[in-house]
């Protein structure tokens, strides 16, 4: 009896134990583009802002591969910090870029959005750590290289 006990306790141990180093891995700093799984990125969409009509998808895409990885080498300047669920009320409506990431692998990233500071990903939020974002080399960028859709 106490053998069955000492098992089912190191199990429980066990099971405690990576579930608290998945939990610590999943909210420790990490680098926006890790985040993003960049290496596998096809084409990026977004909005132009202001958003001029609120019921059109994404307007605007990159798809040169020179200029992806541009981006990509911008967005790994930042470091983040998961804080939870979104929970989120904008305060810099008008320095936002929300985009969606389709994969080589055909997969497509739930919307996503940047404002000064946050990281909106999938379901989850994240802090940006050395933000702000630099919107004005963003803008720029976008100008520049963004394609109609």
């Amino acid at each position: 009896m106490k053998k069955k006990n000492f098992y089912i306790l190191s199990i429980a141990i066990l099971i405690l134990l990576i579930y608290g180093v998945a939990k610590w891995d999943d909210y420790r700093e990490k680098n926006l583009v890790s985040l993003l799984d960049t290496s596998k990125i096809e084409k990026i969409y977004y909005n132009q802002l202001p958003i001029m009509d609120e019921k059109a998808a994404y307007n605007r895409q990159i798809t040169e591969t020179a200029s992806i990885l541009e981006l990509i080498h911008f967005l790994s300047q930042y470091n983040l910090k998961k804080v939870g669920d979104r929970d989120f009320v904008s305060e810099y409506p008008d320095e936002q870029f929300q985009f969606q990431l389709e994969y080589k692998d055909e997969r497509i990233t739930m919307p996503s959005l940047i404002e000064k500071d946050i990281l909106l990903h999938d379901l989850y939020q994240y802090h940006i750590t050395n933000g702000p974002v630099d919107y004005e080399w963003l803008e720029w960028f976008l100008e520049k290289h963004g394609e109609e859709v």
